[in-house]
């Protein structure tokens, strides 16, 4: 359950299954999982854009693969992204569960999250 990864650290391509780390994509591709909502298959050339500082392409692929929203709702996705970093979030209970990179797993109710764009999976 994804309330076990809360303050699990930040550690690139880990399933926050296993308890030691979290990735936040392979964390949001379990939280989507679990609740059955549809969403394409994982494929692991993400972590490798990622890792390769390839964020541009990756942003693409995850604009061709989404919807916009107007509002964000449960299990909707938003992904940040800075010049040095990239990174995705999901709705949860009326939060935004996301892996900071120093603070680790997070989840923050919605009304304290700051503006942000969230889409859904086609």
């Amino acid at each position: 359950m994804w309330r076990d990864w809360i303050g699990l650290p930040h550690q690139f391509r880990a399933d926050p299954r296993n308890g030691h780390g979290a990735d936040c994509l392979r964390m949001t591709w379990n939280v989507l999982e679990d609740a059955g909502v549809p969403h394409p298959p994982f494929d692991p050339i993400w972590l490798d854009l990622a890792e390769n500082g390839r964020h541009r392409l990756l942003a693409r692929a995850y604009e061709e693969l989404t919807i916009p929203l107007d509002a964000p709702e449960e299990y909707a996705v938003t992904l940040f992204s800075t010049e040095r970093t990239i990174g995705i979030g999901v709705v949860v209970d009326g939060g935004l569960l996301h892996v900071h990179h120093r603070r680790g797993v997070q989840w923050m109710p919605l009304d304290r999250c700051k503006p942000l764009e969230f889409r859904k999976f086609k």
